[in-house]
């Protein structure tokens, strides 16, 4: 069976509070002016004349555009020919966007037909707008310092942005592209059509294939989202634990402690690490003291990432580049020592 992600095309219908749990986002890019019916999907740096794909529409006119993302990565890229609001993605069907003479007969199993990125974005453009955008190279070119259309003319549109609403012969001309960084940077993407029962396309997707299941995260993202969970009547304690170690303020530490709201050896949601790694990498000695005398010995640190180092306390303080402050070391390499039972810690970190 040719590739096709149903759940990753179906999460342009989610709500900003489903992306959100995805890792993802939305982003409105503009309109796109569709003057003759077809739709060319390329990288428009690379192949601006690439042919539209067969289908042609109805309408004209201008149709919303907008990006799924991740942080700035984009997942999705979606041209809108209907309201989204008025649709159910159970009530539609997805077919691969195919050009003319593409068949999806001849895929093999996981194979798609998709446009290939060379300058790292892809694009959703009426045919006409490629003729503005060759008209515009051509006339650009006559000029003997000319480098590159990129260079001469989209460079200073677009700079770092993700996605840049490009006419190329100037605003107010009919014919623009809605250019938007893609996935991953260089690769070959497929689109999609949505097609409601009666046949008719309502949106057309190209998918990134930055993600699986309509999920962003990876199996980190996975595992911190399920732990950030797990500790949600105590998320806030261990959040001003954070704070409190930060700030160096020892007195709301003890308080924290004392009350049993927060150990010094859980992981903070919002730090990733725990209190005692926040205190050693920030160089706070003293608060490291009150948080290693809530604790018997010396604990390993705790991990969330599978790329988390199992290393000792002791080992992370040494390899950090910037000097610890003086004791530093000395108070782990205590707390560490065989005799180190609890009526010990108790008058060392006193």
């Amino acid at each position: 069976m040719p590739y096709l992600d149903i759940d990753n095309l179906q999460a342009v219908f989610l709500d900003d509070d489903a992306l959100r749990a995805r890792h993802l986002a939305r982003l409105p890019c503009g309109p796109v002016q569709i003057t003759s019916g077809r739709v060319v999907a390329c990288d428009p740096l690379v192949q601006p004349e690439r042919q539209p794909f067969a289908r042609e529409l109805q309408a004209r006119g201008a149709f919303p555009v907008e990006v799924l993302h991740d942080k700035g990565r984009h997942a999705l890229a979606v041209l809108w020919l209907r309201d989204r609001g008025s649709l159910r993605a159970a009530d539609l069907n997805w077919q691969m966007a195919l050009m003319e003479g593409e068949s999806l007969e001849a895929l093999g199993d996981g194979e798609f037909y998709g446009y290939p990125v060379d300058a790292g974005v892809g694009c959703f453009m009426d045919p006409d707008a490629a003729a503005a955008m060759a008209e515009r190279d051509k006339r650009e070119a006559a000029d003997p310092d000319f480098i590159s259309y990129y260079d001469d003319v989209l460079e200073g549109e677009m700079g770092d942005a993700n996605v840049v609403d490009h006419y190329p012969l100037g605003p107010g001309s009919a014919s623009n592209m809605v250019i938007f960084r893609s996935g991953w940077g260089d690769g070959s993407y497929p689109s999609f059509w949505a097609l409601d029962a009666a046949g008719e396309p309502v949106a057309l997707v190209t998918d990134f294939m930055i993600m699986e299941g309509g999920d962003a995260r990876d199996e980190d993202d996975k595992r911190s989202d399920a732990y950030k969970a797990s500790l949600s009547p105590e998320k806030a304690a261990l959040d001003a634990l954070g704070a409190a170690t930060v700030e160096g303020d020892v007195a709301a530490i003890k308080a924290l402690l004392g009350a049993g709201l927060a150990q010094s050896n859980e992981i903070i949601p919002s730090f990733g690490e725990s209190a005692i790694t926040s205190a050693i990498r920030m160089n706070q000695i003293d608060v490291l003291r009150v948080l290693l005398g809530a604790v018997q010995g010396l604990p390993m640190p705790p991990r969330l990432y599978r790329m988390d180092k199992d290393e000792s306390y002791i080992d992370y303080a040494r390899r950090l580049k910037k000097p610890r402050v003086e004791g530093l070391i000395e108070l782990l390499e205590k707390a560490a020592a065989p005799a180190a039972k609890p009526g010990f810690l108790k008058r060392l970190f006193s």
